[in-house]
Parts: C-alpha cells; structure tokens; sequence
C-alpha cells in the first residue's frame, strides 16, 4: 500500500504534483483568500483526524470525539461555505464503505443531537463518491450500497435543517455517476413531481420537496447532458405547479430553486455552445487601451449566424418547453424576491447566448421594454430584475452594439430611480443594481465601442457616486466609475479620470457627510462645476429626507465658495437667488420649501457681504411670505422654522441692508420661534437672534458705546424679562432663557437696573427648586445656566461686581453642582450639573483676565452710570458723565477655588461618561485661569502626571489622600459610581475604591486610618436624619450606592482598624465602630426605609458584613449587628424576610469555622436549622413566623427587647362594591 492506504491493486496512487513555486507572503493577499485558506485548512486537519475514528461501528452508534469533529467542521462550513470546505476532505476510496456504515450506524434515538454529524458525513460522501473509479472496485455489494444510501439520502432531505442541503449534494453526486442506474434519477423525478403536487394542493412535505428540487437542480448543474436530455421535460413538469400560482406562494425558498432548475432545464436542452454571433471583445488588457484598439469581431456576421448548425435546440420537441422556460424565467425577474430575480437573469443571459440572433434579440427587446412600460415604473421590482437581465445579456455578449443606445438610455433612467411609497422611498436596489450594469458593460465591450455614450454615462454614475443617500450605491457606482474609466475612458480622460477615481475611492464614499462637503469641492475643480451644481439646485435640494437636503446645503455652499473670482461668485449667488426665492413662497411641497430655504442661507453665508438692495429685499421678503401662507403649520413645519432662522442669520452675518422695518420684521419671526414645543427650534431662533441683534443693535463707534433707546429695551429685554418671571408655558420660559443670551452686550449693560433684572431673572430659573408652570422644568435650568454663561463672556469683567459674581459662583457651584433631578427621561439633573461646571470655569477665565489687567496699575473697577443721551451725527452715544463710585473689586480666593475644585472633583467620580469626561477636560482649563487653588500641585500630580499607565478610577481614588473637602467630595462621587450597579465602569471603580481604601487601612497616620471610616460613619447619619445641604433627590440618588460600597468596603477588610477594640474600651475606635453600627441598625429599622425592598436587603448586607468582620474580635457589635439582622426578619415585605434570612444564613455557615467565634457551634446550628425550615418568602401573616423569631433570638443570644415584630395592622372588611370588580378589570387592561 502507498502513504495514503491505498491498494494498488484498487486504486492505484496518483502521480507526484509539481513543486509549487514559492507563495507570496500572507500580508500580500487579500484578507478574505487569506481567512478561507485557514478555513480550508482546518477542516482538511479536522476531517483528516475523524479518519481515524471511522472503524466499523455497529448499531446506535455514536463516539463524542467524531461529534466534536463534526461539529467543527460544521463551524467552518457556516464560515466559509460546505462547497469549499468539501474540497479538503479525504478522498481515499476505501473511507467511502466505512463513512457510509458510519452513517447508516448513528443512534437514531439521538437524531436531533448529532445533525452535525450527519451533516458532516454526509458531505464526506458526496466527496468520496466523485472518485472516477467503478463503485464495483470500490465496495463489495454495488446494489445494496446505491440503494441503501438513495433511501438514507431521501430520509435525509426531510430535514429543515443544514442536513438537506448536504443530502441534496450526496445523492446529486451519486445520481450523477455512470455505474449508477438510470432507474434511481427517474425515481426521483416522479417523487418531485408527487411532492410538488401535494405541496400545492395540501400544502404538506415542504422541506422534502425543497430538498428534491434542490438534488434536481444540483444534478442539472453537473450531470451528463446525454441523460439529462430523457428528463428534461419531465423534471420541468414536476416543478411546473411551482409557477403556477405565482403571486400567493409562500415558500419563497422552494420557487428560488425551482426557478433555478428551470433555468438549467432549459440550458441543457440547448447545444452547449455560445452563439457565434455574440459579441465578444477577445483578449484584452487594461494597459493596451492607452496605445491601441483592440480587434475585436464585426457585426457583419450576422448574416450567416442565424443558419449555424452548432446553436440552438438539440431536438424540435423541446421548442415549446423552452418557451415555457423562457416565460417563467420572464416572470421570475419581476419577482418580489431578490434571490428569484438573480436566478431568473442568469437563466436568461445564458439562454440568450445559445440561441440563434432572432430568438435572443426578441429577449433583449423584452427586457428593455420593462424600462419603457408605464405601468411598471412604480414596480421597483421589476426595475431591479430587468437590469439584472441586461447585465447578464451584456456581459455574456448576447446584447450587441445595436441596441447599445437603448441598453444605456434604460440605464440611465435606472440610475435614478427613486419611487415614493407611503412615508418612504424605494430604488436603492435598482441603482445598486444599474450601478453593475455600468461595470458590467465597462467589461464587455471595448472602448471604441462606448466611446460615444461615455462621457454622458460617466457623468451619471459620477453624480450617483456623489449624492446617493445609500453607502453601498455610492461605493457600487464608485467601483462602476473606476472600472469605465480603466478600461474605456483613459484616452478620453486622461490624468482626470486618474483624479476621479482616487477622489471616489471606496473610504471615501463611506462617509456621506464628507462625500457632499469634502469630495464635490474636489470634483469639481476638475471641470465637472456645473454638472454638480445643476445636480443639487434641480434635485438634491428637494429630496424627501431632510438630512439630504441639509448636507446639499452645504455642498452647495462648498461649491460657492471655491469660487475665486469675486464678480463670479457674485453671479452664482444671484443667479440661485432668482431661481429659489420665488420657489419658497410658491411651492406646495415641504421638501421643495425647507431645501430651498436651506440653499438660499447658505448660499448668502458663502457670498460673506451682501451689497445688492434688490436682492436683500427679496431676500427678507421671503420669511414675511412664509409666515402670510402659512407654510409653518401642518407635519414637518418645525423644519421650515428652523430653515427660516438659518436664513435670517445668514442675511444678518452678511451685512445685508434692511430697513428697521424689515429688521423689525425679522426679530418678530423669530420672536414667534422662540417658544416652540421643539428644542431645535428654539435654538435656531437663539442663533439667528444672535446675530440679527449684533448686527443690527450693537452700534458702536471707537470712543463711545450707544445707549439703547427705551422703546428697543422694552421691546426686546423687558420683554423677555416677563417672559422668564411669568412664563406661560415651560417652552416660553426656556426660549426666553435663551434669547436673553443670545442678546449683545450694549443691551444687556444698558444701565445696572437692566443687568441686575436680567441676572436675577436667570438666577431665579437655574435654581433646582424653581417651578414652572406649576412643575419643576430642567430644560429651564439647563437654558438659564447656558444664558448666564453667554451673559458673563458678553459682559466680561468690567461690570462683574462683588455681588454679582457671588450670586453667580452660588448658583454655579452650589445650585447647579447639586442638582440631581430625575424624571422618566432618567438623569436630567446632569445637563444643569454640565452646564454649571462649564459657567463657573468660565467665570473663573473671565475674573483671572480682569485680574491680569489689574496687575497693570488699575485698583479699583468701578461700573459706568448708563444716563443721559444726546444725539450726535444723527447717532444715539452715550452723554459723558462721570463714572460713579462703586467698589466693584472682586478677587477670586482660595475659598471659591477650593468650592468649585471640589465640584470638578465630585462630577470626576460620578456615573454617567458625560459629566465624568467634561469634568476632566474643565479641570486643567480651571487650573489654568484660578489664582488660588489648595493643593494644586498635588491634584495636577494624581491627577495628570502618568495618565497613560493608570485608568481614571484609580487616579481619582489616589486623590482621596488629599483630606478635607477634597476627600468628602471625591467619596461622594465614587460611591455614586461604584455602588450603582454591576456594569464595567461600576465594577472599576468599586475595585479601585476597596484597593485604595485597604492600602490607607494599613497607614501608619493614625488619622489617614480612620479617616475612611468617620466619613462613612458621618453619611450613614445623614442618612438617618434630614441635611440640610442634601436634597430629596441627592438623598434618594446616595442611599443604595452607599450601602452597597458599605458592604464592599467592610468586606474587604477597609474598616478592620476600628474593629479591633471592644467598644466597652474607651479607645476611640471602638467609639467609632459603635457609632456606625448603632446607626445602620437604626437605619434599617427606620419606618421610611421600610417599603424600600431594595435599600432595605443593601443596608442587611452592610450589617452581615460588620458582623462577620466584627465575630472574633467584638462581641458587642456583632451582637449589635445580629439583632438588628433578626430584627429585618418581622418585617411584613416577604422578599425582605427571604433575602435576609438566606444571606444570613450563608453567613452563619461562615462563621461556623472562624476561630474565638462569639457564638458556640450549637448555637449556630440551631439557628441554621430554623433559618432553613422557616417559609419567610410565603405571602402569609407574620403571626405565624413569631414562635421561628422568638427561637432565633433565644438561640443567638439576643435580648427580646431588641427584637420587635412588626405585626401587620388588622384590616376591618369593608362593604363590597359591585363595580369592583369592573374597576380592577379596567385597571388590568392598562386603561
């Protein structure tokens, strides 16, 4: 025998291969050849290692380690494919009896289990049987061996699993040899076409008759046409019954491979040949299209194809079945399956290209009149199927040169395609597949040849490349692009379609935000301007999805500012502006208006000075007319809104010349947005307001600041002033908020009065108790503290008075720090939390730049008295009066710095990423501007030096060294984090905080030991009794994070120095440990924290941590901490009870084995067994439980005075309603 076992007597040996030259390194190839190479390899290992496990296994078979086998063969095959993994099986042919018997061998008790296996082995065997030897030579009975295994295959086609498709390709391989009978391929014809039949009238066997069309197809695929021809017509009439009820079937799987078959049917009753009268290119090279044409075949042998005698039908008797092919493959590419629609255009393109010229272009004909019909321009199907066909027709040659024209003017039509159907838009797919077209096109024919339909083909595919909504279209036309122009346009193009396609690169259009920003400025610099522009003013601009039109927007924009001539650029924005401002006040349709609108802002943006009064009449005309028609109303208005906004601000940014009537008009337009129900409106109106009042309002010369005239005050800063005291709804106090800083800094310091007001009102609307309109609004919080930042960087320092800045640093640090709101949106105390950090920091930049200036000579900062007026030069200018005497010096100490460190510090620590990542990047910025911050070196050391090697937990615990206000506000954050739950960020900073609070356990600083511990001990009070600094909802928000960490922290042995002393010592550290003790037992029976389950079972856990850190070393407060334990026990919540008495006695077991236990063994025993034989978790009357308590607390040694059961209260009946039972149904309903 040879080294593969082999008998040369058998199967003789193959001959030696060739030495394969060396391969090219991994990082060359492909990333997918390299992964299916590995995946070929490991199941030729794997399948090579199962070789050994075949022996000759009998009855219910089964051995784990060839299941194992199997199933990782199986892994690869969903990896990779079973037709690329089958290639690497053995193919030794004495393995085939042995495999089979394997098979036949399996525990048909475990048939669900080992489906791999069968899988597997079945694979194997449809391998094996493609050796070219005889089956005689190979196995001893041939007979019983086909038979067995066409019945174990048929059994096996039942299957709805992965285990079909393996026994359509065995018994596919099988049928196909030419030592198996005949007689066995009819069989399963006639049983295809009985389960077919019983299928479409009882709808039974689904996955049976899968499983035989799918051996049919296969064997069609591969089988001899010599006996593919005596079945030809009978397996089409067994899957004729598919067809027939076409549009209600709903086994799409089973049409998808009866479309398949037919398509084969009818390819293998055709001589197999190409046609010669195709057109074919020949050999070709991408670098011959730069220096000749290739030679390619002439048309003219047309005339003397039609007659070939090596095309078209075998026999006469199969023209009507071919024609019944034809029109199913016909129907089969307006299928609303993408999968039956490939099949179908592959059928036909083959077809096509064996049939004489006539047949094949009455084909081409009727395919392309799919794209002319009318009725089927709102079918998107029948689009995507019909340029599916003509890709294949093209790229097989069957459609010639002659109806090339009409090929490309179909394609040009399908490279646009977009239907609207309900709310959405359908066409994705048939671009993506007008997109192959092109490409295939750009392969099949030669340059000469497309040269005169490129250019106009070029530029389509390039404008589908660009502005496509769908990534895959715009990377499918990218590559048609590429693929045109390597292979057809290089003569034409040139080092441009260079250009092209490495500005269309596949990244690149991965982007659709950078594709309209970045790459059409880029285009067009290379000649295509007006292409892109005409592509966004005629289309883009009024596309169905908003964000499309916003991104044309500014792609037009980018297009109007790589414009270098000035008088050019003004011609563009002219001529946009007479083509688009009569279009917002006219058109009926919402995406026409808002993209419109768009355009015209940023167009005017790009322009940057507006000079023309003509055209800024048109322009401000334009939002007068939308509010007159009333285009803000009706779905989607809040767009047009926001598009109005963005056009006054554009017309405000330019300089456009209005009249004050106009300007007057505009601030009204955007009075009447500021209390939309929508936030991005009422931002967009702030925006605009912004500007439109800097540009409008703020008049100023270099030697004096005018005065704002009473009436403008009334009318804008009064005005909003009321808003905010008396707000009529939450919107109108929030968009009052913002355009109060939104206002330019002549009005905000028109006279102290007027500053004054306005801080207050805004103070007022930031504090965390404020309500409005009856409830508490954080929106309105949020707005008043973004309006009071605006407001100090507008003013600067001049006029930030002592009294001022500590009303602002209050509301800064001390309100908006702490605010912890919490509604059904979740943390919405965090936006204030975020945003008062952000204002105190830039407060502190704006006091340290006034103290720079300080420096220079001036003491004392005193505030101009803002009366007096006289026109001069027809301007409004302040009257020259004396400044009055107010000290307004403020110098920001080490106080305020500490204040606001320790709110930085705090947000570090706390939950969410937000508020955790803005803190850190505010911190260096506030080191920065501060004069005065305690400790600064050492917090920038913890803090920022070796940020690298460690993660922000454990910098910020490392922090907790610092003592003082620094260590209570960093615990206050880390807690929060640590203890909210046991997601990743919880569980590192809950291992940071133990690790630090070990290592500061083991202190030699006898203060650095207990510091941990007083602090804790503290919070647990203020727990107990009401703070007055701790809110509702700080203290609601502390509580379960803290007894969690509680419970960790003593767990982990962080709290061991105060246990090591009775507390009947005067040692202060048993002192300590009573106090914490005492207070988590009062804690856990306080009333208020007696329906809590949740903060009840943390606050037990705490408890059975003291008590076992506390059984060897104090008695007296683990006798403390048990009583307390048992005392949870009566309360009438059952989840309370059963969570108490489980974890207490997991804890007793412990104890059972520590050494100088306070309690004996016995003791322990016996509370164990009460604890396991009671039902605490029963919903049944506490009654019941007292004796179990009353034993409990005798077999622990407790005193009965520190056991108080919490007898239910009794309920006294009450008169039953007849409509009680409606009520609870109703409620139930969720009505």
């Amino acid at each position: 025998t040879d080294t593969r076992g082999n008998s040369p007597a058998r199967a003789p040996s193959r001959p030696p291969r060739a030495r394969r030259p060396p391969r090219s390194p991994k990082s060359a190839q492909p990333r997918s050849q390299v992964s299916m190479k590995r995946a070929t390899n490991s199941a030729h290992f794997v399948a090579v290692a199962s070789t050994r496990l075949i022996s000759s296994p009998q009855s219910a078979f089964q051995d784990s380690k060839l299941d194992r086998a199997c199933e990782a063969i199986y892994e690869l095959c969903s990896a990779s494919g079973y037709k690329h993994v089958a290639k690497e099986f053995p193919h030794t042919v004495q393995d085939l009896h042995a495999v089979y018997v394997t098979y036949i061998s399996l525990d048909s008790s475990l048939h669900m289990k080992l489906w791999r296996t069968r899988y597997s082995l079945l694979l194997w065997l449809g391998v094996l049987l493609l050796n070219p030897f005889d089956i005689k030579s190979i196995v001893e009975d041939d007979t019983t061996f086909i038979a067995g295994l066409f019945q174990s295959c048929s059994t096996a086609l039942k299957d709805a699993g992965p285990t079909r498709e393996a026994a359509a390709f065995c018994l596919a391989t099988m049928l196909n040899r030419k030592d198996v009978p005949a007689v066995y391929l009819e069989k399963l014809v006639r049983q295809t076409a009985v389960l077919v039949e019983r299928l479409t009238t009882e709808n039974k066997n689904a996955f049976q008759t899968l499983g035989a069309v799918e051996t049919l197809a296969a064997i069609f695929k591969r089988g001899d046409r010599t006996w593919l021809l005596l079945i030809a017509r009978k397996a089409f009439e067994a899957i004729r019954p598919c067809f027939e009820n076409w549009e209600c079937g709903s086994f799409r799987s089973l049409k998808h491979v009866a479309v398949k078959l037919a398509a084969r049917v009818g390819i293998s009753v055709l001589k197999p040949r190409s046609a010669p009268w195709c057109y074919s290119r020949g050999k070709r090279a991408l670098l011959e299209n730069k220096f000749k044409i290739l030679d390619e075949r002439k048309d003219h042998i047309e005339d003397e194809s039609d007659n070939h005698e090596n095309i078209g039908l075998e026999d006469g008797r199969f023209q009507d079945m071919l024609e019944s092919v034809m029109e199913t493959l016909l129907r089969a590419i307006v299928d609303t399956d993408t999968r039956i629609r490939w099949s179908g255009a592959k059928g036909i393109g083959k077809i096509a290209s064996r049939l004489p010229r006539g047949l094949a272009d009455d084909i081409v004909k009727n395919v392309l009149s799919l794209f002319d019909d009318t009725g089927s321009r709102d079918d998107d199907n029948a689009w995507h199927g019909s340029c599916l066909a003509l890709a294949e027709l093209g790229r097989l040659g069957t459609l010639l040169p002659v109806r090339l024209p009409e090929a490309l003017s179909a394609l040009t039509a399908a490279i646009t395609y977009e239907f609207r159907r309900g709310n959405h838009y359908v066409g994705a797919h048939v671009r993506d597949a007008a997109c192959y077209v092109a490409w295939a096109f750009a392969r099949a024919y030669a340059p000469k040849v497309l040269a005169p339909h490129l250019p106009s083909l070029i530029e389509g595919i390039l404008l589908t490349a660009v502005f496509d909504r769908e990534v895959h279209v715009r990377r499918a036309a990218g590559a048609a692009l590429q693929e045109n122009i390597g292979r057809q346009g290089f003569q034409i193009f040139g080092d441009v379609g260079i250009k092209l396609t490495q500005a269309l690169s596949f990244f690149t259009l991965g982007s659709r935000d950078r594709t309209f920003v970045e790459i059409v400025p880029a285009i067009a610099k290379l000649g295509y301007w007006e292409l892109l522009f005409r592509k966004i003013i005629k289309e883009r601009i009024r596309h169905w999805d908003s964000p499309i039109r916003h991104l044309a927007a500014k792609s037009l924009y980018a297009l109007v500012s790589s414009i270098d001539d000035k008088a050019t650029r003004h011609g563009v924005v002219h001529r946009v502006i007479l083509m688009l401002s009569d279009l917002v006040g006219q058109s009926r349709d919402l995406a026409s208006r808002h993209g419109s609108l768009l355009a015209l802002a940023h167009v005017t943006q790009a322009l940057g000075t507006l000079d023309s009064n003509h055209l800024s009449e048109k322009l401000s005309a334009i939002v007068p007319r939308l509010e007159a028609a009333r285009f803000y109303r009706g779905k989607e208005g809040s767009l047009v809104r926001i598009a109005a906004c963005s056009l006054i601000a554009a017309l405000a940014s330019c300089g456009c010349q209005l009249t004050v009537k106009a300007q007057l008009r505009l601030l009204d337009a955007l009075d009447h947005s500021s209390s939309h129900a929508i936030e991005a409106v009422r931002i967009a109106a702030a925006a605009a307001a912004r500007l439109l009042t800097t540009s409008y309002f703020a008049i100023s010369n270099s030697n004096f600041i005018s005065q704002p005239g009473e009436r403008l005050l009334s009318r804008i800063v009064l005005k909003y002033i009321g808003a905010i005291r008396e707000p009529a709804t939450a919107n109108a106090s929030r968009g009052a908020c913002n355009f109060l800083g939104a206002l330019p800094a002549r009005l905000l310091i028109a006279d102290d009065s007027t500053l004054d007001a306005i801080v207050d009102a805004l103070l007022v609307r930031s504090y965390r108790q404020d309500v409005v309109a009856g409830e508490r609004d954080a929106e309105t919080r949020r707005d008043a503290l973004i309006a009071l930042k605006h407001i100090v960087s507008a003013i600067r320092s001049r006029h930030l008075t002592e009294s001022r800045v500590l009303k602002l640093h209050s509301a800064f640090v001390q309100s908006a720090c702490h605010d912890f709101g919490v509604d059904q949106r979740g943390d919405v105390g965090s936006w204030s939390r975020i945003q008062g950090l952000q204002a105190a920091v830039n407060l502190s930049a704006v006091l340290h730049h006034r103290r720079k200036k300080a420096r220079n000579g001036s003491k004392d900062r005193i505030v101009p008295c803002l009366v007096g007026r006289a026109i001069i030069n027809s301007h409004l200018v302040l009257a020259a009066r004396p400044f009055i005497s107010v000290n307004s010096r403020f110098r920001w100490g080490g106080g305020e710095s500490e204040e606001l460190c320790c709110a930085l510090l705090r947000n570090m620590g706390e939950q969410l990423d937000a508020t955790r990542s803005i803190s850190l990047l505010l911190m260096p910025e506030f080191f920065q501007h501060a004069p005065a911050v305690p400790r600064k070196k050492q917090i920038e050391v913890l803090l920022f030096t070796d940020a690298k090697k460690r993660d922000i937990p454990g910098r910020l615990c490392a922090c907790l060294v610092l003592g003082g206000f620094y260590h209570d506000a960093l615990l206050d954050g880390l807690i929060q984090s640590a203890g909210c739950g046991d997601s990743k960020i919880s569980c590192e900073f809950r291992h940071a905080l133990v690790q630090q609070a070990v290592v500061m356990s083991k202190s030699l600083d006898y203060a650095d030991r207990i510091g941990l511990a007083k602090a804790l001990m503290l919070k647990v009070r203020a727990l107990n009794r009401p703070v007055p600094a701790w809110s509702v909802e700080e203290r609601n928000r502390f509580h379960l994070p803290f007894l969690r960490c509680l419970a960790a922290l003593v767990d982990a042995g962080a709290l061991h120095p105060i246990f090591q002393t009775d507390v009947k010592g005067s040692v202060a550290t048993g002192s300590l440990a009573y106090h914490l003790v005492s207070s988590l037992s009062t804690l856990i029976a306080s009333p208020r924290l007696a329906k809590q389950v949740s903060k009840t079972c943390a606050a037990a856990d705490s408890l059975l941590a003291v008590l076992s850190a506390t059984a060897a070393t104090s008695p007296l407060l683990a006798n403390l901490s048990l009583a307390a334990l048992v005392r949870s026990l009566t309360s009438p919540f059952p989840r309370i009870r059963a969570y108490v008495a489980e974890q207490l006695y997991t804890r007793l077991i412990e104890l059972s084995i520590v050494n100088e236990c306070f309690l004996d063994t016995e003791k322990l025993s016996l509370a164990q067994v009460l604890l396991g034989n009671a039902a605490w978790g029963v919903s049944t009357c506490m009654f019941h439980l007292e004796d179990t308590v009353s034993q409990l607390t005798q077999a622990l040694v407790i005193n009965n005075d520190d056991v108080d059961i919490q007898k239910p209260a009794r309920r006294t009946p009450q008169r039953s309603d007849e409509l009680d039972s409606y009520t609870c149904l109703v409620r139930d309903a969720g009505y």
